[in-house]
């Protein structure tokens, strides 16, 4: 018979490496990391993020821009607030991305402002 005030029971000695592998981030799939680079932020950044769509668009030379389509101009807004976040975030999960865009789309357009890993905008 199993003793419930019984806190020393050895047959629950485990690892956190046991209960929850730890995955390398080269092994990971695109949206392994998404995910990794959303738990990062605090949950009111959270929040505006599960409103965003993401894509990663691929340079012919090996490196990538990271779009994030947000719903409106005000989460672009408050967003572009927390560029350096976003960028911390981004250099935890990807090393090919060089760029981060923070997009709306306005009267059937798509206009975005395009950061640099350091956060500074680059202009056109």
């Amino acid at each position: 018979m199993i003793d419930p005030y019984d806190f020393d029971d050895d047959d629950f000695d485990f690892e956190d490496e046991d209960l929850f592998p730890i995955k390398p981030i080269s092994k990971m799939t695109e949206g392994e990391k998404l995910q990794r680079f959303k738990r990062f932020f605090d949950s009111s950044s959270r929040a505006m993020l599960q409103d965003c769509l993401f894509h990663i668009v691929n340079h012919q030379n090996d490196t990538a821009t990271l779009e994030i389509l947000c719903p409106n101009e005000a989460i672009r807004q408050r967003l572009s607030k927390k560029k350096r976040k976003i960028t911390n975030n981004i250099n935890t999960c990807w090393s090919h991305i060089r760029w981060f865009s923070l997009c709306v789309q306005q009267d059937g357009e798509l206009h975005c402002q395009k950061f640099t890993r350091n956060g500074d905008l680059v202009t056109r």
